[in-house]
C-alpha cells in the first residue's frame, strides 16, 4: 500500500520522452527526487542529469517483465507513466503499478487505453486501495474539467462538442506519431461519441463547423476519438458527447505509414500554442463555451500530470478509476495552472 509517511515518492516510468523530460523538470523544481524506471539505465541517467536530479534513483525494468516493474514501482506512492502507443504498451506499466500498491497517472490520449482502464483495471485498483486517472494531457484533462463546469452553466441534459485547436501550425513529436499509428483505424474512424447513455461508433460528428476563438468563420470539423467523451458522461448531465477535430488536421492520416513516421523529428516544434474548447448546449437553448489556452501541448501536458501525481500521493482520493473532475474540485484545479501561463473561461454565447 502506499505510504502514510509526509515523504512521498513519485516514480516514472518513461522519463527519456520528450513529455518524460518535461515531468522530471517539473518534479525537480517543486523537490521531489523521484524513482526512474525504464530499461537503458544509461539513458535514465542522462535524462536525470539533463532535468538536474543526480540523486534520483534508477531501476531498470522492462516492459516484458512484470515481476521487475512491481519491484521497480514498490515504496512508490505514486507511478506516472509515460508512453508511446498506450494501447500497445501502456497495461503493462498499469497493472504492475496496481501490484506494488502504487496511484497511477498517465498522459495517453486513446480512447481506447481509457477505456480499459475504466473496466478492467479500475475494479482491480479499488480492491487494492488504489486509484488511477488515465489521460492526462493539454487535451483531456481540460476537456474533462471544462465539461463539468459547463454542463453545470446549462439545462440539462446537455450536448456536448469538443475540440483541440492548435494555434501554432507546428509539429507534435515522433512518439504522438506512433500512438496515432497503433491505432491509426480508430483515429480514422472518429472513435467513440456518446449518445443516450451509451458509448457509439459509426456516426459522423453532429456538428460539422466550429468558429473558434478569435476567429470570425467557422471551421470544418469531422469526429475525432477525445477521451473526455469517456469520461464527461460519469459525472455530468449529457445526453451527447462528441470530439471533432479540424479536416484540414484529419486529412494528414490518409497518408500514415511507419515509413513516414521514420522521417518525422524526434521532438515537437518549439511553438505549440493551443486551445481546448467546450462547448455545452442545453435544453433551455443556452449554449456556454469553455476554453483553456496553453503554452505547449508537451509541456503543459507534463505539469498536469504531476500535479494530479502530487495530488495522488496525498491518498484523499477514493480508490479506483476515476475521471479528474471526479476526484478534485474542477475550477480549483485549472486555477493551479495559471502560474505556467495556462488560462482558463467560461462565457455564454
Amino acid at each position: 500500500m502506499t505510504s502514510t509517511s509526509t515523504t512521498k515518492t513519485i516514480a516514472v516510468y518513461g522519463a527519456t520522452g520528450i513529455t518524460g523530460g518535461y515531468v522530471l523538470t517539473e518534479l525537480c523544481r517543486r523537490g521531489v527526487t523521484p524513482i526512474l524506471v525504464g530499461r537503458d539505465a544509461a539513458r535514465i541517467q542522462a535524462a536525470a542529469a539533463a532535468a538536474d536530479l543526480p540523486d534520483a534513483q534508477i531501476r531498470v525494468a522492462d516492459l516484458t517483465d512484470h515481476d521487475a516493474l512491481v519491484t521497480a514501482f514498490t515504496g512508490a506512492d505514486v507511478v506516472i507513466s509515460s508512453l508511446p502507443a498506450y494501447v500497445t504498451h501502456g497495461p503493462a506499466v498499469l497493472a504492475a503499478a496496481i501490484d506494488a500498491g502504487a496511484h497511477y497517472t498517465d498522459m495517453s490520449g486513446e480512447q481506447l487505453f481509457l477505456k480499459q482502464v475504466f473496466d478492467e483495471f479500475g475494479p482491480r485498483a479499488e480492491a487494492a486501495g488504489v486509484t488511477l486517472i488515465s489521460g492526462v494531457t493539454d487535451s483531456n484533462l481540460p476537456g474533462d474539467l471544462l465539461g463539468y463546469l459547463a454542463t453545470r452553466r446549462v439545462a440539462g441534459p446537455a450536448e456536448v462538442v469538443l475540440s483541440h485547436l492548435s494555434k501554432s501550425g507546428g509539429n507534435g513529436s515522433k512518439g504522438s506519431a506512433k500512438t496515432v499509428l497503433a491505432s491509426l483505424d480508430w483515429f480514422r474512424s472518429g472513435g467513440w461519441n456518446y449518445a443516450d447513455g451509451e458509448l457509439r461508433t459509426g456516426a459522423t460528428a453532429r456538428h460539422a463547423e466550429m468558429t473558434f476563438p478569435g476567429d470570425t468563420q467557422p471551421t470544418a470539423v469531422a469526429k475525432f476519438p477525445q477521451p473526455p467523451v469517456l469520461t464527461i458522461p460519469r459525472h455530468s448531465d449529457v445526453s451527447y458527447v462528441e470530439g471533432v477535430l479540424a479536416t484540414s488536421i484529419l486529412d494528414t492520416l490518409s497518408g500514415f505509414t511507419e515509413e513516414v513516421i521514420d522521417t518525422l523529428p524526434d521532438a515537437p516544434s518549439a511553438n505549440l500554442h493551443y486551445d481546448l474548447v467546450v462547448d455545452a448546449f442545453g435544453t433551455d437553448g443556452r449554449t456556454v463555451r469553455g476554453v483553456v489556452s496553453g503554452v505547449h501541448s508537451y509541456r503543459d501536458s507534463a505539469l498536469m500530470a504531476v500535479e494530479v501525481a502530487v495530488r495522488l500521493a496525498d491518498g484523499t482520493a477514493k480508490p479506483g478509476a476515476l475521471a479528474v473532475a471526479e476526484a478534485f474540485d474542477p475550477a480549483e484545479f485549472l486555477d493551479t495552472l495559471a502560474p505556467f501561463g495556462i488560462t482558463w473561461r467560461i462565457e455564454e454565447r
